[in-house]
């Protein structure tokens, strides 16, 4: 909780912040940091200080390794048969643990990647997928602004929030690449930078003593200068990167669309304009990455000019310097080859020891500098990543506030007032507004609707599309926020939403009926399979059990798990295994008997009251007259929420959702309901006989249209 404070006081500050860009970015990194590494005592502080340890290791071990190489050329050149032997001996030593250093290095990165990868992602579905965020609200029976309920989750706030703000476009794609390559990023990065800074610093230490301060300075002058050039000229990677990922996230969302679609397009017959519409995404991305490729042609032909070439070049130069004052001083001294042949073959193995050392730090100086210059693209890169996850957090936690506002213009506007626990459900004056930046001020689907059921009094809410019912259910479940009105509902255990589109799970068919739940919860409950079976019965889908569906590989493993809930007449009827067939249920299924599936859901869990949203449209008459009776014998009190009249025979109650916010409430089987009904047979009777006449002048004119037609020809 108290990171929770201090990340959105962090946000806050880093966004009234007017430092530099690398400043900012630097405090987001900071921020994220304590996602990756909580604390000192954290396994990924042990292992990044491991890994700090093996990278100081691996440059000394490339020290020894360069001292050892100019020794080999000084044994060979001095014809030393037997010192060179031994440093073939040496060197074969010294690779154990130097290809063990290596490569323990590269698992420490891996391991760090995964595991910040592991903490981020576990702590953004603590927050994304949070179903208990706001039960300290619900303290007080009347609470106002008590819009969050535990159904109220960040999903669906993120879903309302991006329709009307598009701060973050695909949060799926945020979730599973963007993490992904960010914890690549930071993880490689301490090899990236660590590596090459230790190796100037021990390295420029050693070549001091040999090049002297002279050397050194001019040295680093000259990475200086031409590191100074090369970033005048670098791109701005990080805008590129961000840039790249919107579109491939735009891409990968398209393509997603299209398979969640395929039956709906295909009847649409909306395959060429689909095709058009995503290669016109795919052209776009194309074009980007052609740009970006053309741009980073000429950074990357200076790029290599300066770092393999011009950095190579100064180190040949100052590595130099030793020989050249050996050479003046042998002339000083006046060394003859002839007359002391031992003294100047010494000598020359001895330059020759020195110069290979000092080449091979010196190349090992620019080297490490390429490294640390091609690091900045890296950084770049990571300040792209950053950029995205930060988003994606600051975002989050807005949406994990109990106070989320749906948006940033009205910041106390949402003033409805929410009681739980009432026995029935109750609405005053109760405004139906769609959530946006707007407020209160926003569309109004329904004015000031007031109602109320008690326990066992059965409401149909009639409209046509787009009238508001679903609205209703949305406010009432907290998933939409109450800007104005009262409304009093049940305890959540107690009322049952049942969705326009039936959801399956990944699962068995055991658990699509008793979802939420797992098996395991299930057997917890006192469930067995057998209650399963008699739910079955009850919405007329027990015929699930004796289809055979293949590939049941999960059912010999479940099947002895919970044999002893069952009775010894189910396995001669049913097969039992279904219950564990694991399949796609969404496609298997018909529409009816997913909106079963639902009604049985109901009679699992119970609940004084539902909300149906046209859950019986796709069910046969017959068995809509079973259902709504069977919900009457278990004294369940439901609320329809519908545009078809027939279902008016199942209630007490109707509430007609008119246009431009209009509503009427009736009570029927009252005369005036009966009367209303009448008045809209007569209605009805009446367009049915304009019907008739309107066929029979549309043949007249038909006729008189061919007479004319024929009058024209002769």
């Amino acid at each position: 909780k108290k990171f929770h404070k201090d990340f959105n006081l962090n946000i806050e500050k880093n966004i009234d912040s007017k430092s530099l860009i690398n400043l900012k970015i630097l405090n987001k990194i900071s921020i994220i940091w304590q996602i990756l590494i909580p604390n000192f005592f954290n396994k990924n502080s042990y292992l990044l200080i491991l890994k700090i340890f093996f990278l100081i290791s691996r440059t000394y071990l490339s020290l020894l390794i360069t001292k050892l190489d100019g020794q080999i050329v000084k044994d060979i050149i001095s014809g030393n048969f037997k010192g060179f032997l031994m440093d073939l001996i040496y060197w074969f030593l010294i690779a154990f643990p130097a290809s063990y250093t290596n490569s323990s290095i590269k698992y420490l990165t891996k391991s760090l990647a995964l595991n910040f990868r592991t903490n981020l992602i576990r702590y953004i579905h603590d927050i994304y997928l949070d179903d208990k965020m706001s039960n300290s609200e619900h303290i007080s029976k009347y609470n106002p602004n008590s819009i969050n309920n535990p159904k109220n989750s960040s999903i669906q706030k993120l879903k309302i929030y991006n329709s009307n703000v598009q701060n973050i476009d695909d949060i799926t794609q945020f979730i599973t690449n963007d993490i992904t390559k960010f914890c690549n990023t930071i993880a490689s990065l301490f090899s990236n930078l660590g590596k090459p800074i230790m190796d100037i610093v021990f390295f420029a230490i050693y070549l001091r003593d040999n090049l002297g301060t002279f050397g050194i300075v001019g040295l680093f002058l000259n990475y200086v200068i031409t590191a100074y050039i090369l970033r005048k000229n670098t791109p701005n990677f990080a805008k590129l990167v961000n840039e790249r990922q919107n579109l491939e996230s735009e891409y990968y969302n398209y393509h997603l669309n299209l398979i969640n679609n395929s039956e709906e397009i295909s009847l649409y017959n909306g395959i060429k304009i689909e095709k058009l519409k995503i290669t016109e995404i795919f052209n776009k991305l194309v074009t980007f990455i052609d740009n970006y490729n053309r741009l980073k042609l000429g950074y990357t032909f200076l790029e290599n000019y300066i770092l393999k070439f011009s950095w190579s070049a100064s180190g040949y130069l100052f590595a130099s310097i030793p020989l050249v004052k050996d050479l003046i001083t042998n002339n000083n001294k006046k060394i003859n080859k002839y007359k002391n042949p031992k003294e100047y073959k010494l000598n020359q193995s001895k330059n020759m020891r020195q110069f290979i050392i000092n080449k091979r730090l010196m190349l090992s100086v620019a080297d490490a500098g390429s490294r640390l210059m091609y690091s900045i693209k890296d950084i770049s890169t990571l300040t792209g990543y950053t950029n995205r996850i930060f988003d994606l957090l600051t975002l989050l936690h807005k949406a994990h506030k109990m106070n989320f506002n749906y948006g940033d213009r009205f910041s106390n506007d949402i003033k409805g007032t929410i009681q739980d626990d009432y026995n029935g459900l109750r609405c005053e004056k109760l405004s139906v507004i769609i959530p946006s930046p707007k407020g209160s001020e926003g569309v109004c689907l329904i004015n000031k609707l007031s109602f109320q059921i008690k326990p066992n009094q059965n409401l149909l809410i009639l409209g046509f599309n787009g009238s508001g019912k679903t609205s209703i259910q949305r406010i009432i479940a907290g998933l939409w926020p109450l800007y104005r009105g009262l409304l009093s509902k049940p305890n959540d255990n107690d009322i049952l939403y049942v969705p326009q589109r039936p959801y399956f799970t990944n699962g068995t068919l055991r658990d699509q009926i008793i979802y939420p739940l797992n098996e395991f919860e299930m057997m917890d409950l006192g469930y067995t399979d057998n209650d399963l079976i008699a739910i079955l019965k009850e919405v007329k889908l027990d015929y699930l059990l004796k289809r055979n569906y293949e590939n049941n590989s999960d059912s010999s493993n479940k099947t002895d798990d919970v044999s002893s809930n069952r009775g010894p007449n189910d396995y001669d009827y049913y097969n039992i295994n279904n219950f564990n067939a694991i399949k796609e249920w969404k496609d298997l299924l018909s529409g009816g008997e997913k909106q079963r599936i639902g009604f049985a859901r109901i009679l699992f869990k119970n609940p004084k009251f539902i909300i149906l949203d046209e859950s019986t449209n796709a069910i046969s008459r017959e068995v809509e007259d079973h259902l709504f009776d069977l919900l009457k014998s278990k004294k369940i009190t439901y609320i329809t929420l519908s545009h078809r009249p027939l279902l008016i025979k199942y209630h007490d109650q109707l509430i007609k959702l008119h246009k431009h916010g209009e509503w009427e409430f009736e009570t029927l089987g009252t005369d005036a309901a009966i009367e209303s009904i009448e008045k809209e047979i007569q209605t009805i009777d009446m367009k049915l006989k304009q019907v008739e006449y309107m066929q029979t002048r549309k043949i007249e004119l038909n006729d008189l249209l061919n007479s004319q037609e024929d009058d024209e020809s002769d």
